[in-house]
């Protein structure tokens, strides 16, 4: 590093010479502003580069979560009374969860209302189920008079 001595010694010295000091260092300093924003420049385009190829990996790789159907939203209302249908519905589907609420019409994606779909059509299997069992069985009681 240079002592305040040298330093006015190599003023003096690039003033004898015809080149103010002054003008030195403001060329060095837009040298050196010149070469920063070049390199700044470069580290810009290959960042962008690399995002530009992550996205396009990715694109390629798995569908996007916009695409997928079950995401889609659907209308849907549940049945409400005053008694036994009267709390609001959860449904959860691979960790995804939603609270729907009874007697609105209310929006919802595509996979809950899909799993909503499916309990009413097991409810509905099993109410069937238990008729044809229970009308069996009363046919079985009747024929051996119990």
């Amino acid at each position: 590093m240079a002592t305040k001595k040298e330093a006015a010694v190599n003023e003096q010295e690039q003033s004898a010479a015809g080149v103010p000091a002054q003008d030195a260092a403001s060329a060095e300093a837009e040298r050196i502003i010149a070469q920063a924003r070049a390199e700044a420049d470069k580290i810009v385009a290959d960042a962008k580069a690399q995002a530009e190829a992550a996205v396009a990996e990715a694109e390629t790789a798995s569908p996007s979560r916009a695409q997928d159907p079950g995401d889609e939203l659907v209308p849907i209302q549940l049945f409400k009374d005053g008694e036994r249908y009267k709390d609001d519905v959860f449904v959860a589907v691979n960790g995804e969860r939603v609270l729907i609420k009874r007697g609105e019409r209310v929006m919802v994606k595509r996979k809950f209302a899909d799993v909503l779909e499916q309990s009413i059509q097991q409810d509905t299997a099993t109410a069937s189920m238990m008729d044809r069992q229970s009308a069996e069985y009363e046919a079985q009681a009747k024929a051996m008079n119990i």
